[in-house]
């Protein structure tokens, strides 16, 4: 083997190498000597909210301090609820859009959701075919439905149409605001 090439490049010193060796040193010891000076300014920071909170336990009368602990006592459970109201689905809101978009021919006797696949399923009658195309019609022109499943429909009693859908649901649903109803003199 041979090792003549180690002794060549010991004696064949390429300045650009030098170069980059002290950059690299000069930069480690910037950034250590930089968390030294954070660390520091850390501690003595820490010291001083200790003093501020110790200073803030004199303030105020013993009442106004079990006050405080009471108020940042409800603050503490309010933001822990909070999760739970944001991500809260008000269900009432589909309750209001079918009946505002119901036909009135149109009845349902059963209303069953899935909440996991956000499904509803609907029973119902009406009294004819016709009618119950148009409520399906309706449902189908809606932006608040991504599916819907015509489970089944018979002819029943006294010539009224029974049926069951599924409706598969966008989640928009659950802000739908209702319509305001407008009032005119006459009413």
């Amino acid at each position: 083997m041979n090792f003549g090439i180690f002794s060549k490049l010991r004696d064949n010193k390429l300045w650009w190498i030098d170069v980059v060796f002290y950059f690299i040193i000069s930069f480690l010891i910037a950034t250590i000597s930089c968390y030294f000076i954070f660390a520091v300014k850390i501690y003595f920071q820490k010291e001083n909210i200790k003093a501020y909170n110790v200073s803030l336990d004199t303030v105020g009368t013993e009442e106004q301090r079990e006050m405080e602990k009471q108020v940042l006592d409800y603050q503490k459970k309010l933001n822990d609820y909070y999760p739970l109201i944001k991500n809260h689905r008000i269900f009432s809101n589909i309750l209001t859009y079918f009946e505002q978009n119901t036909l009135p021919k149109v009845w349902f006797s059963k209303f069953s959701m899935n909440s996991k696949d956000v499904n509803i399923i609907l029973s119902g009658e009406t009294d004819s075919m016709e009618i119950f195309s148009r409520q399906v019609s309706v449902f189908e022109e809606s932006e608040y439905f991504t599916k819907i499943t015509v489970l089944g429909s018979t002819l029943g009693d006294k010539n009224k149409n029974s049926f069951n859908i599924v409706l598969s649901l966008d989640p928009k649903i659950f802000a739908f605001m209702q319509k305001p109803i407008i009032k005119t003199e006459n009413q």
